[in-house]
């Protein structure tokens, strides 16, 4: 191959990356690159930020008053190690001892780059010196994360990665099927006139402009990433909401940013560790179909058994029926699958299709027939099918933390026991327990956990989202609840919903309509609970000064015990963790506090509080 055409194939995959349609995985693109910038090093390509395409954004070009750049990226340990002892030989050169060398980690986020002004206006990278004005995508519906819409900064463009994967993942609009949430950005940003998709997305407020700051972060020295890189870079990743495609590392100190300065592509003190995706080829043995809690028939391909990336593969989801049909995916099929470190494999291409496709016309599970919904096929019998009735009772002793209800006793309650209400739980004894076939220790370590329940308080958020309605998970069940109280809901309406910030007029039709029909149900089990409602705790004044802090006690304090404080925390909006970590972003310290705690508030930037400014903060405004 020509050295033109290489170029022009890396440069119709960028492209089309770029466009939302990617038709290369991210390692194949980057070892092209490399091995491209092996055989011409100079070429203009390779020296620029890799562009966007014309035509994507209709939005007016502007020129950034700073250039964005790209990151270099690395795929081995031994170029991170190579590329910090690079920034520890700079420190050296300007009198900087290595012991004060400390470098970042954040995740690399899969999104589009984008450059917000702080005043309303949000911009593309584009080809790093110029790019294009899409602030109406904040109109449309795109949220900025954290408290930054009055600062200038960087981020990145991404969807919510669960509300991507429910609702979106292999769904076709328009012609074109969802395979990355890239898909979906590109075409939320670019659309002239929203569809359903967007606006559904939009109310959930799945679709954030996310700054680099407001990510997670790891801080040390050049021997803690050697020695914990792996850590890192699971950690990191696997707690990001939002799609990653790596980790970002940079050096900390301004000094050496600004000696090492940049390439006209990237910065120089700063690098993207990735990990290349392990990938096998292997035949397709059989589909096995899944009904989900909601209905939904999943198909599942059944292989034979290949190793990636450490971990024995035999199964892995086609997503939905639609991807069954189109890639014809059946017995004999030929796909390849691709996993990276502990990320759930995925298939990556078809490489040889099944000569003959067999898609079910009746439930696997009850034999009612399926029905159509957009891609899936949807099984819409309910409570009629053993499947959906077990995955719903699952999911709800989950949300309510009742413990021991896990797969095969909540199979043999729905099979052999008759359970198909949620309200029946609550009236289960070790010895009725005993009788749908449960073992004696078992059946009493289970009248245990619902006693517990029964008596220890339960947020209704919890109880409310525990029924699995759609567009109603933990925090739209929370915003709903600062209006009116649990038991009240025979009294609202589809508009009083819809009339709750956060809630658009699609999302409130269904909560509603999910709510009438089950009223009964929810009344039944919120008799047997200990409530705790939102809307005694100060919430529905829309006082919430906690609100997405991710909150960590440490010592003893004079106003409360620390489990007091640490429950008042929790229903003022923050989320409460036993340790210090990369995701936490508030301290309060009382009387002889862990010195383990403060520390690695130092070590991860953590905002600290004594208690009399952390009270003062709590306190609403007269």
């Amino acid at each position: 191959m020509e050295i033109e055409d290489i170029f022009a194939e890396i440069e119709n995959a960028n492209s089309a990356y770029r466009s939302g349609q990617p038709i290369m995985d991210d390692a194949e693109y980057d070892q092209k690159v490399e091995q491209a910038r092996e055989i011409a090093p100079e070429h203009p390509f390779l020296n620029q930020v890799e562009p966007e395409p014309e035509g994507v954004f209709s939005g007016e070009k502007i020129r950034h008053k700073t250039p964005m750049l790209s990151t270099k990226k690395a795929y081995s340990v031994e170029e991170v190690q190579a590329f910090m002892a690079n920034v520890i030989a700079v420190a050296q050169e300007l009198g900087i001892p290595e012991s004060e060398v400390l470098f970042k980690a954040t995740p690399k986020l899969d999104g589009l780059s984008g450059r917000y002004d702080g005043a309303g206006h949000l911009y593309t990278r584009g080809n790093g010196t110029e790019g294009q004005d899409i602030s109406d995508a904040l109109a449309k519906g795109l949220v900025i994360e954290g408290e930054h819409t009055a600062m200038a900064c960087d981020g990145e463009i991404v969807v919510d990665e669960a509300y991507f994967r429910e609702h979106l993942e292999g769904q076709t609009f328009a012609g074109r099927e969802l395979k990355h949430p890239r898909n979906f950005m590109v075409g939320f940003i670019a659309c002239d006139e929203m569809g359903e998709h967007h606006r559904m997305a939009a109310e959930a407020k799945a679709m954030r402009f996310v700054p680099y700051s407001e990510t997670g972060k790891f801080l040390g020295d050049a021997g803690f990433f050697m020695e914990k890189l792996p850590e890192v870079f699971h950690d990191l990743r696997y707690h990001c909401r939002y799609r990653t495609d790596g980790i970002v590392i940079e050096v900390t100190d301004p000094r050496i940013k600004a000696h090492m300065g940049a390439t006209n592509s990237f910065h120089r003190w700063q690098i993207a560790y990735k990990q290349k995706g392990e990938t096998a080829e292997v035949v397709v043995q059989s589909i096995t179909w899944q009904v989900g809690r909601t209905g939904r028939v999943t198909p599942v391909l059944e292989l034979d058994p290949v190793n990636l990336s450490g971990a024995t593969i035999r199964r892995v989801t086609a997503h939905n029926a639609a991807t069954v049909k189109k890639d014809k995916l059946g017995e004999g099929a030929v796909i390849r699958l691709i996993r990276s470190g502990e990320v759930i494999p995925a298939i990556e291409a078809v490489i040889q299709p099944a000569e003959t496709i067999h898609l079910p016309e009746s439930c696997p599970c009850c034999g009612n027939p399926l029905q159509w919904d957009g891609e899936t096929l949807v099984c819409d019998a309910g409570l009629q099918c053993q499947d959906q009735v077990e995955g719903a009772m699952e999911h709800f002793c989950q949300t309510l933390e009742i413990d021991g209800f896990g797969p095969k006793v909540v199979e043999k309650l729905v099979s052999e026991g008759g359970i198909s209400r949620y309200s029946e739980i609550f009236t289960l004894s070790a010895h009725a327990l005993e009788q749908r076939g449960i073992s004696s220790g078992v059946a009493k370590n289970l009248e245990k956990a619902i006693e517990k329940r029964k008596r220890t308080p339960v947020d209704d958020w919890r109880a409310l989202a525990a029924f699995g309605f759609r567009h109603l998970g933990r925090g739209d069940a929370k915003r709903l609840l600062r209006h009116t109280r649990i038991g009240g809901m025979n009294f609202i309406s589809e508009a009083f919903i819809a009339g709750i910030e956060g809630f658009g007029g699609i999302t409130a039709k269904s909560i509603y309509e999910s709510i009438s029909l089950n009223l009964d149900e929810i009344n039944q089990v919120i008799s047997h609970l200990h409530i705790i409602h939102t809307m005694d705790q100060g919430q529905a004044s829309g006082f919430v000064p906690l609100e997405n802090e991710k909150m960590v006690f440490t010592g003893t304090f004079q106003s409360a015990d620390r489990k007091a404080l640490e429950k008042q925390a929790e229903q003022l909006g923050a989320k409460i963790q036993s340790a210090v970590n990369a995701s936490t972003t508030l301290l309060v310290i009382g009387d002889k506090p862990g010195a383990k705690k403060t520390k690695a508030a130092v070590e991860f930037g953590t905002q600290t509080l004594n208690e009399t400014a952390y009270l003062s903060r709590i306190q609403p405004d007269e």
